[in-house]
């Protein structure tokens, strides 16, 4: 019987990481979760069962930090970002964006000084 646990999670431990989704990666690590204490429990492997006990809440709190952000900055199925978390980009990069094209007036402005004649 603990051998079967065993190899069952390490199975859910393999699926975790091949998981894309957030959601379905904390699902399936916490399958592995439970699968690993009833492994440490029959064992009697008390570091691994102690280990995955602890990662319980942890994953419960992720999958729920999950739910709460789900509206906002998810990535499209093509890679793109929508909603808040492209705005955020987008409001990181315009001081960037000023601070160049501000030191280009500055360049041209300095250029035209050089050259005009006094």
């Amino acid at each position: 019987m603990d051998n079967l646990a065993g190899w069952i999670a390490s199975a859910f431990t393999l699926a975790t990481f091949a998981c894309c989704q957030g959601r379905a990666l904390r699902l399936c690590a916490l399958a592995a979760n439970a699968a690993f204490i009833v492994y440490g429990a029959t064992a009697h492997l008390w570091p691994v069962l102690a280990l995955h006990a602890i990662l319980v809440p942890l994953n419960l709190w992720r999958l729920s930090q999950l739910r709460s952000d789900a509206p906002s900055g998810r990535v499209a199925p093509n890679g793109s970002m929508t909603g808040p978390a492209l705005v955020r980009i987008a409001a990181m990069r315009r001081p960037m964006i000023r601070a160049r094209r501000n030191l280009r007036f500055y360049r041209l402005q300095a250029t035209a000084t050089a050259r005009s004649p006094s």
